[in-house]
């Protein structure tokens, strides 16, 4: 009879040792599940805030580091103040205010949405230039690099040298070449077929790259042309000695200021344009030095949505976002490609050109019948003669660094 018992006694265990054991794998297994819907739900929520700052999948479904971009070297001259903004290094655009961020130099300032640095006599040299993007547990998310390089200015020269600019309505405002006039002291002698202000200039408004290299006439100004002087019908493109020859202008160097009127999403075939000119131009000149201006950032997206002509939208199906992101492209395509060209020298004014801020505006209500009023940017694209300045320092800035790699 014990033995009986003592074997129900053991029975009853092993059953209650099966039932626990179940038990302790159901809620493990549970834990588990919960675990894993947690760790889903919070990659969810991550990714749809790298979704909400731009950050973009690649192939494997992976997300790709926030791309930024910054020159091999900044030139500042003496007596310049040259500034960095961080939306306009970054692929993120005014996204990249969602982050946080920083400079590190030796000298110049580390501020809340740029870098600036005056150049001084006392600073004159080279410093390493670090910019890094920080989520907001401290995580490096991208970094980058440059030199930054303090020169002197162009000082008293014992002769002038001559600037011609091929461009657009960029360089169709008086402020560049009047700043830059006071930067040389009335060093530079300008050419070129068409004038802004007392500056003669080959800048056309409206035109492309595209319209350089083609047969394109032009009439928004007097006088007008049936064809720029830049096209040979002999050989059905751009030619520089044919121009050369035409109107006798054998300049000193050449800026090369285009790149808004054609830009894309895809920036390959604008771009392509541009380097068409550059090699065509070295074509002919090998050792002609070519100051290759990136266009500029737009306006706010009050100032894209707002641009109109007698009450028509410009540009009425853009956003801010996508308009940034073809700056930035086109501008690191540029960089890429003719990285090895000889003779050419980047002007970093998409990066330096304060679009938050130097655009015209005008004030408008809020909201119909409100008595609050916001200032509102009056164009897109062409912005006020504060940008226009900062133009010609930074390309000023890259004169007085290079010049005496050409003289």
């Amino acid at each position: 009879m014990k033995r009986i018992e003592r074997e129900k006694v053991i029975r009853n265990a092993y059953r209650s040792t099966i039932l626990a054991l179940t038990i302790c794998c159901i809620f493990l297994g549970a834990v588990l599940v919960i675990h894993e819907l947690a760790r889903e739900y919070e990659v969810s929520k991550l990714n749809k805030k790298l979704d909400a700052k731009g950050v973009v999948q690649n192939d494997e479904g992976l997300y790709a580091s926030v791309q930024l971009f910054l020159p091999e070297k900044i030139y500042v001259a003496q007596g310049v103040t040259l500034e960095l903004y961080n939306s306009q290094v970054s692929s993120l655009g005014t996204r990249i205010e969602d982050y946080n961020v920083k400079w590190t130099c030796a000298v110049g300032k580390n501020m809340q949405r740029k870098f600036s640095i005056t150049g001084t006599e006392e600073l004159l040299g080279e410093y390493p230039l670090i910019f890094t993007i920080f989520d907001d547990n401290g995580t490096q998310v991208a970094t980058t690099s440059t030199t930054l390089k303090i020169v002197e200015d162009l000082g008293e020269q014992e002769k002038s040298f001559s600037l011609l600019t091929i461009g657009d309505s960029l360089s169709c405002n008086t402020a560049t070449y009047e700043e830059l006039n006071t930067l040389t002291d009335n060093q530079i002698v300008y050419m070129g077929t068409r004038g802004v202000g007392g500056s003669l200039t080959e800048a056309r408004r409206g035109f492309s790259a595209a319209n350089y290299l083609t047969d394109s006439p032009y009439t928004m100004e007097d006088p007008h042309e049936e064809v720029h002087p830049f096209y040979n019908e002999e050989t059905g493109s751009f030619d520089w000695n044919y121009y050369k020859k035409k109107t006798d202008f054998h300049p000193d160097a050449v800026e090369l200021f285009l790149g808004t009127n054609g830009l894309d999403v895809d920036p390959v075939e604008n771009g392509d344009n541009i380097i068409k000119i550059v090699k065509k131009i070295h074509e002919d000149e090998p050792k002609l030095p070519i100051y290759l201006v990136h266009t500029i950032y737009p306006a706010n997206q009050d100032g894209i949505g707002s641009w109109n002509n007698k009450g028509y939208a410009l540009y009425s199906d853009r956003y801010k976002y996508e308009e940034d992101q073809k700056v930035f492209h086109l501008m690191t395509y540029l960089e890429e490609t003719l990285n090895d060209e000889d003779y050419l020298y980047f002007v970093p004014a998409a990066i330096c050109v304060d679009s938050a801020n130097n655009f015209d505006t005008t004030e408008e209500p809020v909201s119909p019948h409100s008595d609050v009023m916001q200032e509102v940017p009056t164009d897109a694209v062409h912005p006020g003669r504060a940008a226009y300045e900062q133009i010609a320092d930074c390309l000023y800035s890259v004169i007085c660094g290079t010049k005496a790699e050409w003289e």
